[in-house]
C-alpha cells in the first residue's frame, strides 16, 4: 500500500513540473539556511560541556555599586584563598588573569607574539580537567617559574623537538619553564590558553589585597552544596575582611559555568574571549523558523491552490470506497516525498550556505559537523515537522470533503481555501516587512557608528606593544627613532589606547553617599596630540619630571569635573581622590570621549603620570600621515627591530581595533542581509507560483476580455491588484512589530538612530515592488497569449 501511495506522489510531483519545482526549491533553500543555523546554535549551546565536573563549577562575578551599576568577571585576588579558607563549601578556588597586553616571547634566539599567556593558581587544574600528554599532569606547578603548554603552541615555539625544561623568556624578564604540555582547549570551551603560568611567579601574586579587582576567579564547589548559600557567606566575606564599610564599593555572587558563554554580554572585565550572546542566538534561530515557516506557508498555498485540479480523482476514490484516512495519507505521501527531495537537496546546498555562513560570521563549523548526528536528527525532525505542517490543510481540505462536492465541475469550500491563501500571503509579506525594516534599521546604525565622533581622531594612530620592553633607555631611543621617520607626527607612550581596555577606580566625592567608578590610565603628555583630545582648561600633562617630584599630575575628562560638581575652570588645581595617591592634583580638563564602545555612555576618565605610577605603560601609539603607508610602516617596523631586538613587533591600527568592537553588530547585519534576502526570495518563490495558478485558471476570462476589447494593460492589473491589496494589508500588520522589535535591539546602544518613517515608507515601498516585479511577469504573459487559444482552455 505504501510503495502505491509513493507512486502516485511521484506521478503528482511529475505532472506539473513548475508548481513542484517551486515548492522544492522553496523547501530546499529554507533547508540549506537552517542547517548551518542550527549547528551554531547546537555549538552555542554546547560551551564547556566537556568538563567533568562541569555542575559544580562556578565563576565569582563582581557588582559594583553606585549610579553606575555593572558586572565585572574580575575580583580582589585576596578572594580565592579566602575561599577556599573560610568557605567550607568551596572545595577548589582558581584565580586566573591574562598577562595584560599581548605578551613578548623569546624561545632561543626567536622572538614571537603571545596573546594567550594566563596566569593561574595550581587548583585550576582540579576544577577544569585539562588532559595532559607530556610532563606533570598531577602536579604542573611545582615551582613557581612552571609553565605549560597547549599542543599547538609547543609545535609553533618547539617544532618536533621536546618542550619539557625548556626556557621562555616572557616580555623580556620573567623566564619560565615548561613543566607539561595538554591538548589543546576544545573549540567550545570558554577558557582558550595558549600557556598557563604559576600565578606565585606573576606580579598578580606580588600585592594580596582586596581593594584591586583584576583577578577572574572559578570555584569547584563540593556535591549538595548551593550556590545561595556560598553567596551569603561571601557577603560576610567583605564584611570580615574590608572593616570599612566605604570600601565595601561591590558585591560577589556566583555565576555557574554553564551561563557563562552565552549569558556574559553584560559582563565586562573578562578575560575570556569567547563570548557569545543569548540574544544573537535567539535572533537567529528566529530567523530560522521564520524562513521555514515562509516555506511551509508556499507549499500550503500551491498545494490547496491546486486542489480543484485534484478534486475529481478524489471523488472518484472516495465514490470508490477509499476511506478519509486512507486520503489523508496519501496527500501526506505527497506532502512527505516533496519534503524527503527537498531535504536531499538542501542538504547538498547546506555545503555552500555552511561556508557562507562561516565567511559572514567569523565562525568556524567543519563540513564534518554536517554528517554528525545531530545533524543527522535535525534533518529528520525537519522533514517530520514541515511534512506535518506544509501538508495539513491540503489533506484536511480534499479528504474532508464528500464525493458528491468533489466531483462539481468547480470544487469549492465555501471559500474557505481561498481566505486562508490569502491569510497565508499576508502572514508571509508580513514577516518580510519585518524583516526589510530591520536590515534598513540596522544598517543606518552601523553607519551610524562608523561616522560618530568620538571625541579622539583613531585615524592614521599605529598602536606598538611595549610591554616586553624593560629597558627605558631602549623605549626612549625607539620613540627619538620613530620621531626622525618624516610621516610620523607624534610618538606617545600610555598604559593602553582608547579600546584596550584600562585601570578602574573608585571616584570618591565630598559628601555623596558612593563613589563613582573613573577609569585611569598612566600616560605621558604626547597623548593629547598623539590622539587630538580638545582641551578645556588647564594645561597638558608635564613633559618631564623631576626625579625628586612626589606629585600625581591628572588630566580628567569633562564626566569627572562635571561628577565632582565643578567647571573645568575651577578644577584645575584641585585634589582628586581616585585611588592615586595624596598628591594627585588635577592640571587640565578635555572633553569628553568615548574610551570604550558606544553601547556605553561617556564614563569619567583620568590620564596621569607620576614617577611611582602604579600601572606601567604598554602601549607606544604613533600618530602618522597614511598617504605612503607601506613605506612608513617598514620604516617603523626597522626602527623597532633596531631599537628593541628582544622583544616581538606587535602592532594593529587603532581606527582598525576600534572598529572590532562591534564585529558582533556586524556579524548579526550581514547574517540578518544574507539569510532575509533569502527568506524574502521563498516567498517571492510561493507569489510567483499562485500569481501562474491565478493566470491559468482565470484563462478563459482574459480571452473572453482580450476579445471584446481590453488592454494587456488593464489584465495585468487586474491580476497583480490582488495581490497588492493583500501586501498592503501586510504593511500594516508587519510595521509595529517590525519597529518594536528594531526599537528593542537599538536599546543596547548608548548612542542610536531614531527610527525613521521615511526608512519605514521605504521598506513598504520596496515590499510593493518586489511583489510587483514577482507577479507582473505571469500577469503580462497571461495577458498577451492569443485570446483564441486562451477561450479554447477547458
Amino acid at each position: 500500500m505504501i510503495q502505491y501511495y509513493l507512486k502516485l506522489a511521484w506521478r503528482n510531483f511529475t505532472s506539473s513540473k513548475l508548481f513542484s519545482f517551486l515548492n522544492l526549491m522553496g523547501l530546499s533553500i529554507a533547508i540549506a539556511i537552517c542547517i548551518p543555523l542550527f549547528l551554531f546554535v547546537c555549538k552555542q549551546y554546547s560551551f564547556d560541556s566537556m568538563y567533568a565536573q562541569k555542575e559544580h563549577i562556578y565563576r565569582v562575578n563582581l557588582n559594583t555599586h553606585g549610579d553606575h551599576q555593572e558586572t565585572w568577571a574580575s575580583v580582589p585576588n585576596a578572594l580565592a584563598p579566602a575561599l577556599m579558607k573560610d568557605v567550607p563549601e568551596v572545595a577548589y578556588a582558581a584565580r586566573m588573569y591574562k598577562n595584560g597586553a599581548p605578551s613578548s616571547l623569546r624561545v632561543g634566539n626567536d622572538n614571537y607574539k603571545e596573546d594567550l599567556l594566563f596566569w593561574a593558581d595550581p587548583e585550576l587544574f582540579k576544577i577544569f580537567d585539562l588532559q595532559f600528554v607530556s610532563g606533570h599532569a598531577t602536579q604542573p606547578f611545582e615551582d613557581n617559574n612552571a609553565v605549560v603548554i597547549s599542543q599547538s603552541e609547543a609545535k609553533r615555539l618547539f617544532g618536533k623537538s621536546n618542550p619539557l625544561g625548556r626556557p621562555i623568556m616572557v616580555d623580556n624578564a620573567t623566564q619560565l619553564t615548561v613543566t607539561g604540555v595538554y591538548k589543546d582547549f576544545a573549540d567550545n570551551s570558554s577558557i582558550n590558553a595558549a600557556m598557563i603560568g604559576n600565578f606565585k611567579g606573576s606580579r598578580g601574586s606580588r600585592r594580596i589585597a582586596w581593594d584591586n579587582a583584576s583577578f577572574e576567579t572559578f570555584c569547584l564547589l563540593k556535591e549538595g552544596a548551593q550556590a545561595a548559600t556560598v553567596n551569603s557567606k561571601m557577603a560576610g566575606l567583605l564584611k570580615r575582611y574590608i572593616k570599612d564599610e566605604e570600601d565595601r564599593w561591590f558585591s560577589l555572587a556566583l555565576q555557574p559555568l554553564s551561563g557563562i558563554h552565552l549569558h556574559s554580554a553584560h559582563i565586562s572585565d573578562t578575560y575570556l574571549s569567547r563570548v557569545g550572546d543569548i540574544k544573537m542566538v535567539r535572533q537567529l534561530s528566529l530567523l530560522g523558523l521564520l524562513i521555514v515557516l515562509i516555506a511551509c506557508i508556499n507549499y500550503m498555498n500551491l498545494a490547496t491552490a491546486r486542489s480543484e485540479k485534484r478534486s475529481r480523482e478524489v471523488g472518484i476514490n472516495k465514490t470508490l470506497g477509499a476511506t478519509r484516512a486512507q486520503m489523508v495519507f496519501r496527500f501526506y505521501a505527497d506532502t512527505a516525498l516533496t519534503v524527503f527531495l527537498a531535504v536531499i537537496v538542501g542538504f547538498v546546498l547546506s555545503f555552500g550556505s555552511l561556508y557562507l555562513f562561516n565567511t559572514i560570521s567569523g565562525n568556524h563549523l567543519m563540513v564534518k559537523e554536517l554528517f554528525s548526528w545531530q545533524a543527522m536528527a535535525f534533518l529528520l525532525m525537519i522533514w517530520g515537522i514541515v511534512s506535518l505542517l506544509a501538508g495539513i490543510y491540503p489533506a484536511l481540505l480534499l479528504s474532508g470533503s464528500s464525493a458528491l462536492q468533489l466531483m462539481q465541475k468547480r470544487f469549492s469550500v465555501g471559500g474557505a481555501d481561498k481566505i486562508l491563501r490569502k491569510g497565508l500571503v499576508v502572514l508571509q509579506f508580513s514577516c518580510s516587512i519585518i524583516l526589510i525594516i530591520s536590515i534598513a534599521v540596522i544598517y543606518q546604525q552601523m553607519k551610524f557608528i562608523g561616522n560618530k565622533n568620538l571625541g579622539f581622531t583613531p585615524n592614521g594612530v599605529l598602536m606598538i606593544n611595549i610591554g616586553g620592553v624593560q629597558n627605558g633607555q631602549h623605549l626612549e631611543s625607539l620613540a627619538n627613532a620613530l620621531k626622525q621617520i618624516p610621516a610620523v607626527q607624534q610618538v606617545a607612550q600610555l598604559q593602553s589606547p582608547p579600546g584596550f581596555g584600562t585601570s578602574t577606580r573608585s571616584l570618591t566625592k565630598e559628601g555623596a553617599t558612593s563613589d563613582a567608578s573613573v577609569y585611569t590610565c598612566n600616560a605621558d603628555a604626547n597623548v593629547v596630540p598623539a590622539l587630538g583630545l580638545h582641551m578645556l582648561a588647564g594645561k597638558n600633562l608635564p613633559e618631564h619630571l623631576a626625579k625628586t617630584d612626589s606629585m600625581v599630575y591628572v588630566l580628567v575628562n569633562k564626566k569627572v569635573v562635571d561628577y565632582l560638581g565643578m567647571t573645568p575652570e575651577t578644577a584645575i588645581g584641585k585634589k582628586v581622590e581616585a585611588q592615586l595617591g595624596d598628591n594627585a592634583y588635577i592640571v587640565g580638563v578635555v572633553s569628553d570621549f568615548n574610551y570604550m564602545s558606544l553601547r556605553r555612555p561617556i564614563e569619567p576618565f583620568i590620564y596621569y603620570t607620576a614617577n611611582d605610577a602604579p600601572e606601567p605603560r604598554y602601549a607606544m601609539i604613533v600618530k602618522m600621515r597614511t598617504e605612503h603607508l607601506v613605506q612608513t610602516m617598514d620604516k617603523v617596523q626597522a626602527a623597532f627591530i633596531k631599537n628593541v631586538p628582544a622583544v616581538a613587533f606587535d602592532y594593529t591600527f587603532l581606527d582598525t581595533h576600534i572598529q572590532s568592537l562591534y564585529d558582533a553588530e556586524k556579524v548579526m547585519q550581514k547574517t540578518v542581509l544574507l539569510f532575509s534576502s533569502l527568506a524574502i526570495f521563498v516567498s517571492c518563490l510561493g507569489l510567483f507560483g499562485l500569481s501562474a495558478f491565478m493566470a491559468e485558471q482565470k484563462t478563459k476570462e482574459i480571452g473572453i476580455r482580450k476579445v471584446l476589447g481590453a488592454s494587456s494593460f488593464s489584465i495585468s492589473k487586474m491580476l497583480s491588484l490582488d495581490f497588492l491589496k493583500l501586501v498592503l494589508i501586510s504593511i500594516i500588520i508587519g510595521v509595529p512589530p517590525a519597529i518594536y522589535l528594531v526599537q528593542k535591539w537599538l536599546s543596547h546602544f548608548e548612542y542610536r538612530i531614531k527610527v525613521s518613517w521615511i526608512v519605514v515608507a521605504l521598506a513598504a515601498v520596496g515590499a510593493l515592488l518586489i511583489a510587483l516585479l514577482t507577479v507582473s511577469y505571469q500577469s503580462i504573459k497571461a495577458a498577451k497569449a492569443n485570446p483564441l487559444q486562451s477561450i479554447k482552455t477547458e
